[in-house]
């Protein structure tokens, strides 16, 4: 499937509508900000683990899926290496403070689940053969995400390596979605549903089960984007644009990262769909956790919070035309 400029315009500005609700209902006082931290829970783990796991059932494996997985895994971890250098060496004469830390922390990771995976939704939604090869990969990336989240975004954003938590990496909805995912599309090489005799009682009762799981793992697009609404609506929008601090994330998060993924990937002969996921996952801006790992380890929460809402603002202009530069340099 060959992706224009329009059609990424389009599935921003897409996810970016699914954003007023949230903030509407906030302003009109129907809900407060304590329903932002359910719908968050909700996404991260139940609905985001359930879209990562339907993400293995979409295509079938073969040699070649199998071996693009590991390329895309030893890339996101490349990535997000590359990027944590880039940080430590623009910042190595700085003063060592929890501003900095938040700084260098939202600048490397992506809002690649909440956000990523929904747009990946959007824009590859009129072909079934490239949704299903952009999913899996992007299941991929969503785990790499959550190991090095937990250990080296940790340590960036308490600068304590005792903070690293192996336990909240094993116990991961998401990493136990993918690797659920992963063990049932190498054993059985096909989506569940298409192993049993069709018409049969239990053909139907995996299809309904697996309606169902997709079903909780479509939530995600809504749900997220409402957390973000939910979020902009307790912000003072003065303050968010004032901000000095949230600009020098938004241009290493959203434009160095963007670039720096398009220079990897320009002339790597490796599958297009892999190209795709790679530069619109780490064109996505902060993550979301940059916010609750602040204030979880007693960093600058508000600094956190305010570039990851200053991003996603940013992010209509910004992956529309960092795409445009991507496909100039990338060859499709």
């Amino acid at each position: 499937m060959s992706v224009g400029f329009l059609d990424v315009l389009l599935a921003v500005l897409s996810l970016i509508v699914l954003v007023v609700p949230g903030y509407l209902l906030v302003k009109g006082k129907l809900i407060n900000q304590s329903a932002g931290e359910v719908c968050s829970s909700i996404v991260l783990y139940g609905c985001q683990p359930a879209l990562v796991f339907m993400g293995f059932q979409k295509a079938e494996y073969n040699s070649q899926i199998g071996l693009n997985m590991i390329i895309v895994a030893l890339l996101g971890v490349l990535m997000h290496f590359i990027m944590f250098g880039v940080m430590q060496l623009c910042t190595i004469k700085a003063s060592k403070t929890a501003k900095l830390n938040v700084i260098k922390y939202a600048s490397i990771f992506s809002n690649c689940g909440f956000m990523g995976l929904p747009f990946l939704q959007l824009l590859f939604s009129g072909d079934t053969t490239a949704l299903g090869n952009v999913m899996i990969y992007a299941a991929v990336i969503v785990a790499i995400f959550n190991i090095l989240n937990w250990t080296l975004g940790v340590y960036t954003v308490s600068g304590d390596k005792k903070s690293i938590s192996f336990r909240k990496i094993i116990l991961n909805p998401t990493i136990i979605a993918v690797i659920l995912g992963f063990i049932c599309f190498m054993i059985f090489k096909k989506p569940l549903v298409d192993l049993l005799p069709e018409g049969k009682f239990a053909d139907n009762l995996v299809e309904k089960l697996m309606q169902s799981v997709n079903f909780i793992g479509d939530m995600v697009t809504p749900l997220s984007m409402t957390v973000i609404g939910i979020r902009l609506a307790y912000i003072n929008l003065t303050r968010l644009f004032t901000e000095k601090a949230v600009y020098v994330v938004a241009f290493f998060k959203l434009i160095v990262m963007s670039l720096l993924t398009t220079l990897v990937v320009a002339f790597l002969p490796i599958d297009v769909h892999i190209k795709y996921v790679l530069f619109f996952l780490f064109s996505m801006p902060c993550a979301t956790s940059s916010a609750m790992f602040a204030i979880k380890f007693g960093s600058d929460g508000d600094t956190a919070t305010l570039s990851v809402l200053f991003c996603t603002v940013s992010c209509i202009l910004t992956i529309p035309l960092m795409f445009l530069l991507f496909s100039t340099i990338v060859v499709i």
